[in-house]
């Protein structure tokens, strides 16, 4: 019987996040991982909080307590040292050893949130992800990645200046709800920039895959399978691939570079085969 995984998980409705992002880690870093296990220790963190909570109508004391635990008190922060090391994008490795980056983190807080009755989620602000409490104009911001602090309008436009170099005017769009799917692709994206920047193309091919099950009509997916191949010595493989991506847009900004650059190697590999 096929193993439950990724690709069955985000076909659920709502996607469950942490457990999606946990089967994603599964399928492509950690194939003995065991997703209920790390669940139940995302729960155990909602179970030792839940005593200090107070009311639920006080949403945003709770909301501040569980900052409180889960980053003074259980001591999960943001891997500044080290942002790019994959680990940070791996939802048990987060949990495990309480580094993370600010998706991860925020993932985390949501996840804990919500089986607390605090209605948290994430934040996709351009180049830093936050947590929002609340729906209405008195919504709590919170940055899990530097400690979970609270955060104000002008905050938040400075994260995203520093993160991006923008400096026009705040977009309040910026602070809608951002989709699980979507934060799946983001995590899924600072993986392929990590394996990428390493050479480690089996996992770079991996993470590709899980994104075109999220994203099947982005043909730019199918052009970086193309190109990895090609770096590691597949050259079938890679024409495959970017053949396919130029069938999808031929008049792509880098079709050229590709049919001219990528393209005599290839032409020449399939001639001696």
């Amino acid at each position: 019987m096929k193993t439950w995984g990724f690709a069955n998980e985000i076909r659920q409705q709502p996607i469950h996040l942490a457990r999606a992002a946990l089967y994603l880690a599964r399928d492509i870093a950690y194939p003995e991982l065991d997703v209920d296990w790390y669940l139940e220790l995302i729960h155990g963190l909602a179970t030792a909080v839940r005593p200090r909570l107070i009311s639920p109508a006080f949403i945003h004391t709770n909301a501040i307590t569980l900052a409180q635990f889960l980053f003074e008190e259980r001591g999960y922060r943001g891997n500044a040292a080290a942002y790019g090391d994959p680990r940070n994008s791996f939802l048990n490795d987060v949990v495990e050893r309480g580094l993370g980056i600010p998706i991860t983190l925020s993932v985390l807080y949501a996840d804990v949130a919500q089986r607390l009755d605090i209605p948290a989620y994430g934040v996709g602000l351009p180049g830093h992800f936050i947590v929002a409490v609340g729906h209405d104009e008195t919504k709590l911001l919170l940055d899990p990645f530097h400690n979970g602090r609270q955060l104000t309008l002008p905050d938040c436009a400075r994260l995203v200046q520093y993160a991006t170099g923008y400096d026009g005017p705040f977009q309040q769009e910026w602070l809608a709800p951002t989709p699980a799917s979507d934060i799946l692709v983001r995590m899924l994206n600072n993986l392929r920039i990590a394996y990428l920047k390493q050479e480690s193309w089996a996992k770079a091919t991996a993470v590709i895959q899980n994104l075109i099950l999220l994203q099947p009509d982005t043909p730019e997916h199918l052009r970086d399978l193309g190109l990895i191949h090609y770096e590691n010595n597949a050259p079938h493989l890679a024409a495959h691939y970017l053949d396919a991506y130029l069938q999808r847009v031929p008049d792509a900004a880098d079709a050229d570079a590709i049919r001219h650059g990528v393209r005599p190697a290839l032409d020449r590999w399939a001639r001696g085969n």
